[in-house]
């Protein structure tokens, strides 16, 4: 059964979207940057403050966890427990079906994957197929190499039936698909988009638009006529067009009562977002994020071939 969150038909609704937020079980672990994961969300979260208030939900688009580990969804969980307006959120490539599910929900922070508000439906998929593998009894769970395998958007046939479902029985006049790894080749050009994916964007109209993360940064474009909003992540970002490091951010919606989406992209200003803009970007972590080569093709070169490609030696491997 969905969700329902009241909002006044003829209004326009607001919608705050965080994603990536690579929270760890315990402070210490700052891979490129010198400020916490915890310490970007609480930023983000001062800074929209106002929005989050006015805003209908709140949504997540994965990546919540950096490694899946229970004690970070708790600390989590804490966190958008304590925001004024309902959480929804989904599963990315870094986060672990299990724990997710068993320790992040809260009275106001929810797994749920439709809520309706006003004449819009919100409809969260998870898009890591790629990273799931089919058990005896039907269902899917985590691959151990989930991370690098479902580094582009695919929907496994339980999520696509369900997706169709919720979709054909939805009295929602517009429907905003939300997803972790953006559908945008023409952006990331090393990730594959499903074919399952297209059939259902094809095959129901209602779908206006896309919101997602995975990427880090403010990027954009079009997948299946839709427009694909990409948000920043509140732990650390990249400017796509500079390949450089950006602040922690967020993203703000307006959907109108006739479908039409209106978006902007906010980055936090503040000494995080100084520091990261004078840090230098690693060449293969600006490719990574920028889609122009998988984690799993980085895996792959040799520490020679790294070497020639980037011209510094392959850094240690978390």
């Amino acid at each position: 059964m969905n969700h329902q969150v009241d909002a006044a038909a003829p209004d326009a609704i607001g919608i705050v979207q965080i994603s990536d937020l690579h929270f760890r079980d315990a402070p210490g672990a700052r891979s490129f940057v010198a400020h916490e994961p915890q310490d970007g969300l609480a930023a983000v979260i001062a800074h929209a403050a106002r929005a989050i208030e006015e805003s209908a939900v709140v949504v997540a688009t994965g990546d919540l966890a950096d490694l899946g580990e229970p004690a970070s969804y708790e600390r989590l969980g804490e966190a958008l427990g304590a925001l004024p307006t309902p959480v929804y959120c989904l599963a990315g490539n870094h986060d672990s079906q299990e724990p997710l599910q068993a320790v992040l929900p809260r009275p106001n922070v929810h797994l749920e994957p439709a809520v309706q508000i006003g004449n819009w439906l919100m409809l969260l998929l998870d898009s890591n197929a790629h990273g799931r593998e089919a058990s005896a009894d039907g269902t899917y769970r985590d691959r151990d190499d989930r991370v690098h395998r479902a580094s582009h958007p695919g929907l496994t046939p339980v999520e696509e039936e369900r997706a169709r479902a919720i979709l054909t029985a939805t009295r929602a006049d517009h429907v905003f698909l939300w997803l972790h790894q953006p559908p945008l080749p023409e952006i990331a050009p090393a990730g594959q988009v499903d074919g399952e994916l297209a059939r259902l964007i094809r095959d129901f109209p209602k779908i206006r638009a896309i919101g997602a993360g995975h990427l880090h940064g403010d990027l954009g474009g079009e997948f299946e006529g839709r427009p694909v909003h990409v948000c920043p992540s509140t732990f650390m970002s990249i400017d796509p067009p500079n390949r450089a490091f950006e602040g922690p951010g967020y993203r703000t919606y307006t959907l109108h009562p006739d479908g039409r989406v209106e978006t902007e992209v906010h980055i936090v200003p503040g000494p995080m977002t100084d520091a990261l803009r004078t840090a230098a970007l690693p060449p293969f972590f600006a490719d990574l994020m920028t889609g122009q080569v998988t984690a799993e093709q980085l895996g792959a070169l040799s520490d020679e071939e790294f070497e020639e490609r980037y011209g510094e030696p392959r850094p240690m491997r978390r």
